[in-house]
C-alpha cells in the first residue's frame, strides 16, 4: 500500500492568457482505482472541504488530446 501520509497534490492551471495557476492540496485516504487511475480523498491546502481526486499516471497519457 502507498504512504499517502502529509503529500502534496499540485493542479496547474493554465488561462487563455497564458497566467498560470497552482492549487494545492493534501491527499488523503485511497478510495479505489480503474483501469487507468487511481482515486484519493484531498483537501485544499485552506483545509475548507474534502473533495475526491482521480489521479492519472502522465505515462499512461499517449494522445496530446488526452493530456
Amino acid at each position: 500500500m502507498e504512504s499517502t501520509a502529509n503529500q502534496i497534490i499540485e493542479e496547474k492551471i493554465v488561462r487563455h492568457g497564458g497566467d498560470v495557476q497552482i492549487r494545492k492540496y493534501v491527499k488523503g485516504k485511497f478510495l479505489g482505482k480503474g483501469g487507468f487511475a487511481k482515486c484519493y480523498e484531498i483537501t485544499p491546502e485552506s483545509g475548507s472541504r474534502i473533495l475526491a481526486a482521480k489521479i492519472v499516471q502522465k505515462a499512461s497519457l499517449t494522445k496530446s488530446r488526452a493530456k
